[in-house]
């Protein structure tokens, strides 16, 4: 989804409190990119969604809305790359077809 706007938020680990905080926005593919200089290697860092620019697909998914990312040179990891998980944003409207796949998980779940 392009337009999404991110945030890259790190807090201390002692005192839980927000230290750093910055913001980005999804491209076309739906892919970011939040550079930061400084290492924050006692903190926990997360890029979490914002918001969305679609009025029909504006709501977090629960459990997909928040991705840790570690932020230091001190382990192990050779690239200055960091990756999130994906992230995303529900619908408003039921795509066709879920319910009969729903359906068969449930007979699935039955079965077993």
């Amino acid at each position: 989804m392009a337009g999404a706007e991110v945030m890259l938020q790190c807090k201390s680990r002692t005192s839980n409190e927000v230290v750093y905080t910055k913001k980005g926005k999804t491209d076309a593919t739906g892919a970011y990119t939040i550079y930061v200089d400084e290492d924050h290697a006692d903190e926990v860092c997360s890029a979490k969604l914002v918001s969305s620019p679609h009025p029909e697909c504006r709501e977090m998914t629960p459990g997909r809305d928040e991705a840790l990312v570690i932020l230091t040179r001190y382990n192990g990891i050779a690239s200055d790359d960091r990756f999130a998980n994906a992230m995303g944003f529900m619908s408003q409207d039921v795509a066709a077809g879920c319910a009969e796949v729903l359906k068969q998980y449930q007979e699935f779940d039955n079965e077993n």
